[in-house]
């Protein structure tokens, strides 16, 4: 047996445990019917465990906005899975998806989440399926956001040459679960091949801003200035951030100004 192979089967027989456990207590108490009851419920609850793990709702105090939370974390996931679908993953993967992780400004406190969310990713029975139809459902509306989420994944397919089967195949999944024809993908493949370069989360300049489409100018105004008030140096300094934090508290700050620059434009304020 390969230490691949032992690999995966520790992680089945541990995913397995909670059914196994379910089933036994069940049969001890009601015999067959509690065996059976106890099996349903015991697959179910690995189920949801699984999917619980990679859910993001440990970032939810975080990261408020629903549809920047789940972008974010599918796409560490799922990176982390791309990564390890060919057997291994390289130092070359390894140091893309922490360029992507600081594109997509998961450093300080939310570094660790987007590292623990890479493992997860890697694990066989990582939810695929799941994760990939909830984040089309969550961002399908937006086509750009879906178009850069494949494109960190090809990516990583791609940092240590070129991918081997078992990672197309895993990419050509995920394309088709997001609504990818098969032309569109091999376009999207071809790109990467010549030195596509990785981007940050596209965001709508209301988005970036915190408010409805239908926000007044007001409310516009209103939530410029708390962001901009929120990310200032000095109260980022204040409350003892590092210096990575403060840089990012700049960066989202001239984000900010953009958007709210953007929409003045568009509305006329």
């Amino acid at each position: 047996m390969t230490k691949r192979d032992g690999g995966q089967w520790r992680h089945r027989l541990g995913g397995a445990a909670g059914r196994i456990g379910a089933t036994a207590i069940g049969a001890a108490g009601f015999g067959l019917a509690g065996a059976a009851g106890g099996l349903v419920l015991g697959t179910v609850g690995d189920v949801a465990l699984r999917r619980w793990r990679v859910s993001g709702r440990r970032l939810r105090h975080r990261i408020p906005d629903p549809v920047q939370r789940q972008y974010l974390t599918t796409a560490c996931a799922v990176m982390g899975h791309v990564a390890k679908a060919d057997g291994r993953v390289s130092e070359a993967e390894i140091a893309l998806a922490s360029r992507v992780f600081d594109v997509l400004e998961m450093g300080g406190e939310l570094r660790p989440e987007a590292i623990a969310l890479f493992s997860r990713g890697k694990r066989p029975d990582f939810p695929l399926a799941w994760m990939v139809r909830r984040f089309r459902r969550v961002c399908g509306g937006e086509d750009e956001l879906l178009l850069a989420f494949l494109e960190y994944q090809v990516a990583i397919a791609h940092a240590d040459g070129t991918p081997e089967d078992d990672q197309r195949r895993v990419l050509q999944r995920i394309a088709r679960r997001l609504g990818f024809t098969d032309g569109e993908f091999q376009r999207l493949v071809r790109g990467q091949r010549h030195g596509g370069e990785v981007r940050a989360m596209p965001q709508s300049p209301f988005r970036v801003l915190g408010v409805a489409e239908s926000a007044t100018p007001d409310q516009v105004r209103l939530a410029y200035r708390k962001l901009v008030s929120r990310n200032h140096p000095d109260r980022l300094q204040a409350r003892g951030c590092s210096q990575e934090e403060i840089r990012a508290g700049a960066s989202r700050t001239h984000a900010a100004r953009r958007a709210y620059d953007q929409i003045r434009r568009q509305q006329g304020f």
